[in-house]
């Protein structure tokens, strides 16, 4: 009896590293593939190429992060896969962009991978754009997974205050051939919600869910946590063109050497204008 008990061990722990080896190969494999997939959607020579890319891309990641020890991968090889941690490791943002039409549309995918107790199995969250949101009503309007702004998150903030985090997403979205866009976008979940925007931003007497700045395509905007001011940090942008007639014509916007900041108080981020960082 004492060697069939040993034999059913010896069997059941062959059988279960079995698995995991045959669960790690495939989803090695289907990070390869991934990486292939990536390439075309980046590189493909038309917008037939890519667009085909993009839809067995976003299929097979999507069976991949469904998967046991998907949402562990880092995806660090896949070039066309942005990639975004917060510092306490609870949020990952997966991000990724397709272009068409010679660079004068682009859509935007992603995945938010939620995980604040490690004990527990990650939540996927998938990102839905919606490409018919006004671009004046961004900055006041709240919005979940299903009606995504739609950028590419490259930085995740989180702060903590009263037992809570609070999480700001840094967001990089080139919207054609004349203009770029970058924001900030605060993030909350629990349990059964998440959103994405949140009237936290306090900013010119008032209080915005995201700040969205839209600027010429060949101008460079510094937008990121600056740890020895201990706030976002940021060009301000202005227009070229001082006409009034000349307000919201984006492509006349381009940083003009003075810096603007978000600081962190009490639950909000509160905007400080024109700060001194020249030695810094």
């Amino acid at each position: 009896m004492r060697l069939i008990c040993i034999l059913l061990i010896l069997f059941f722990l062959t059988s279960t590293q079995g698995r995991a080896s045959s669960d790690t190969l495939r989803l090695k494999d289907a990070v390869n593939r991934l990486m292939v997939l990536g390439d075309s959607l980046l590189k493909g020579s038309n917008d037939s190429i890519r667009t085909e890319a993009n839809e067995h891309f976003s299929a097979l990641l999507d069976s991949v992060l469904q998967s046991a020890g998907g949402t562990e991968l880092s995806f660090g090889q896949v070039r066309a896969l942005s990639h975004a941690r917060a510092e306490n490791q609870k949020v990952r943002a997966l991000t990724w962009l397709l272009q068409r039409e010679r660079g004068n549309r682009y859509d935007y995918f992603g995945y938010l991978i939620l995980q604040p107790d490690p004990k527990l199995p990650a939540r996927v969250i998938r990102l839905n754009q919606n490409k018919d949101l006004a671009r004046e009503d961004l900055d006041f309007i709240k919005s979940d997974p299903s009606n995504w702004l739609g950028c590419i998150y490259y930085a995740i903030h989180v702060e903590r205050y009263k037992k809570k985090d609070h999480y700001l997403l840094l967001g990089w979205a080139p919207q054609s051939t004349f203009t770029t866009r970058k924001l900030v976008e605060p993030l909350q979940f629990n349990t059964t919600k998440v959103s994405l925007g949140l009237a936290v931003i306090k900013a010119g007497g008032k209080a915005r869910h995201r700040m969205v700045f839209e600027y010429n395509a060949q101008a460079t905007m510094s937008l990121r946590y600056h740890e020895k001011e201990k706030m976002i940090v940021m060009d301000h942008l202005s227009s070229s063109d001082p006409r009034p007639e000349a307000r919201g014509m984006y492509q006349l916007y381009g940083p003009d050497l003075s810096y603007d900041g978000l600081k962190f108080s009490k639950g909000n981020w509160l905007l400080l204008k024109d700060i001194d960082i020249r030695n810094k």
